[in-house]
């Protein structure tokens, strides 16, 4: 059974890194005005009038939300609205966005947020699409299988640097059953995404940080894949180069990114790159496969409810230097590319000057992971669909995971 499930993956992740290479189409105007007329165009093109709207809470008072609902309401669209705090989105969480959706007639959704809100939206259209059936039956790869007449038009405005604006997987948080679990179909690629750099310009630096690490994670986990191609390389390098660029300028230049008239251009022009290289890292990392990364940040998430760019920061550093000991081939083959060591020196450079964990620790009175279960978790979750280059023994893994839990705990 684990030989057949091995034969499927493979197949599925080869058919999807060489030969479907299609993205979503970009909407990035001058400024956020030009880019909402631009999708207001397009929900008309589509003969889209009715739009359930999922957005992060915190983005629902935002000037630019105001606005944005303006222009749309003055267009004669009809907007239902549902906005949430996401860490994680989860399967109860999914079905009140379907109910929403059908019983308000709807006929596209436009997600406005992190990762989290974005893969709300992806399994809410999971659901739609195949309404009779279960989200515990549509996880894994492949299983949605849909016909364009079916599936409403998604629309992902990214409001933090993550790789789902572009990617066709969804995580869904199972609560019940204590998992986190992948939809993967190109039926949830978002048909379109709408970058504003202005939607992120509020964004502290320590949150552009925190998700760009988040992305990188990603990129790189799509670069050393099992499954990956010439088509995945090039976007996960062309990622890995750019972020690493710009978290290097701000860790040089803090004073550069402060939020005044002064530098709110060139705060703009980063993130144009940053939502750039996460377009990228979502082309790739849907079609690769992740690894001992996410299989970690999974367990977390069940676990101790953290989110997924904490614990990829904190993990990436870890796993690459375990890979270039155990395996430093892995690094070869990408040449002069990227200096892998000097990526490790960086990369904890950066966890160390944030103090990102503190704010997100778990609500647990212990001051420890329980390793023991979350190892258990990360060998099965890695068994299933995930794409390591290498496998990690026992002890290597258990230590990576008490190196994990000081992190966040000193």
């Amino acid at each position: 059974m684990r030989l057949m499930q091995k034969i499927i993956k493979r197949i599925f992740f080869l058919r999807t890194g060489l030969w479907n290479k299609k993205e979503p189409r970009v909407i990035n105007k001058a400024d956020a005005k030009e880019s909402e007329l631009h999708l207001i165009h397009i929900l008309r093109e589509q003969n889209a009038n009715r739009i359930l709207v999922i957005c992060a809470e915190d983005f629902k008072s935002h000037i630019y939300f105001t606005k944005l609902k303006e222009r749309m309401n003055g267009a004669g669209l009809k907007l239902t609205l549902y906005a949430a705090q996401v860490e994680n989105p989860s399967i109860t969480l999914v079905e009140q966005c379907v109910h929403l959706f059908f019983s308000n007639n709807c006929q596209a959704i436009l997600a406005i947020g992190g990762g989290s809100i974005i893969d709300l939206a992806k399994a809410t259209k999971a659901r739609i699409i195949r309404s009779e059936k279960s989200l515990h039956k549509l996880r894994g790869l492949g299983k949605i299988r849909s016909s364009n007449k079916s599936a409403p038009v998604l629309i992902a405005g990214p409001t933090t640097i993550t790789a789902a604006e572009s990617s066709k997987a969804a995580w869904i948080v199972d609560h019940t059953n204590q998992i986190k679990y992948i939809l993967n179909d190109r039926a949830l690629q978002p048909n379109y995404v709408m970058h504003c750099a202005e939607y992120l310009t509020t964004l502290s630096n320590q949150l552009l940080v925190e998700t760009s690490l988040g992305t990188l994670a990603q990129a790189f986990e799509s670069l050393l894949s099992k499954n990956n191609s010439d088509y995945i390389n090039k976007n996960a390098l062309e990622a890995i180069s750019e972020i690493l660029n710009c978290l290097e300028n701000m860790a040089n230049n803090p004073a550069s990114f402060i939020d005044n008239n002064q530098t709110i251009a060139g705060k703009n022009q980063m993130i144009e790159t940053l939502l750039n290289s996460a377009f990228k890292t979502g082309n790739a990392s849907g079609r690769s496969g992740a690894g001992y990364i996410t299989a970690i940040a999974n367990a977390l998430t069940v676990f101790c409810n953290l989110p997924y760019s904490i614990v990829a920061g904190l993990t990436l550093p870890l796993i690459l230097e375990v890979y270039l000991n155990k395996k430093p081939s892995l690094f070869a083959r990408f040449g002069n590319d990227f200096n892998v060591e000097k990526t490790i020196t960086q990369i904890n450079g950066l966890s160390k000057t944030r103090s990102t964990v503190t704010a997100h620790q778990p609500a647990k009175q212990t001051k420890f992971l329980p390793i023991r279960e979350i190892s258990e978790y990360v060998k099965k979750d890695i068994d299933s669909i995930h794409s390591p280059p290498l496998k990690l023994s026992d002890e290597k893994l258990n230590e990576i995971l008490q190196k994990i839990s000081q992190r966040i705990f000193d």
